[in-house]
């Protein structure tokens, strides 16, 4: 007789890395739109976060899955892979400039040479800077979701805000602003 807890985690890895896709891509759009007036108003936004300070807490996983209540290590695991290796594209904002890691790369090596000035070059590129989002990490459910959120307007100026969401009637709505931070 044999007894077997076999099951196929390939499958049950891409269906949860596809809900995954999904909800990042619904919330995403539900906070443009929320703050097109607000953090996210500038025209240009980077693909990886920039604009954005970690809460100051020893542990950020433990912070985060504290918040978001948490239970399945390895669905935590999965969401900060996800969230670490997260690039916006350009499908997700189609209505702002994406300003490339490869770009900001440029842009430091052109700055230390001494030819050039960032912040004219932003003035001049981005209306009103540019702005960072982070990629929600949600919790086993998917129905609540942290998200960091923030907005840089020149050397001194800019804020955000880290945040939870929950879906609530098929719509994604703001449920705490936890931190915010202003330049």
């Amino acid at each position: 007789m044999t007894f077997s807890c076999n099951t196929d985690n390939t499958t049950d890895l891409k269906k949860l890395t596809e809900l995954d896709a999904q909800k990042t891509t619904e919330l995403i759009k539900q906070i443009l739109i929320d703050e097109s007036e607000g953090y996210l108003s500038s025209s240009c936004i980077s693909e990886k976060p920039r604009a954005i300070l970690h809460p100051m807490v020893s542990d950020f996983d433990e912070y985060v899955k504290s918040l978001l209540n948490i239970k399945d290590t390895l669905h935590y695991k999965i969401q900060s892979r996800l969230y670490k290796k997260f690039k916006l594209t350009a499908d997700l904002v189609p209505k702002k400039e994406l300003l490339t890691q490869k770009q900001f790369e440029e842009f430091e090596k052109k700055s230390e040479s001494g030819g050039f000035r960032f912040w004219e070059w932003l003035d001049t590129n981005c209306e009103n800077g540019y702005c960072s989002l982070t990629k929600p990490i949600f919790n086993e459910t998917f129905d609540l979701a942290y998200v960091q959120i923030g907005t840089v307007c020149g050397g001194l100026c800019g804020g955000g805000e880290e945040r939870i969401y929950e879906r609530v009637n098929g719509k994604w709505i703001e449920k705490e602003s936890l931190g915010s931070w202003v330049s």
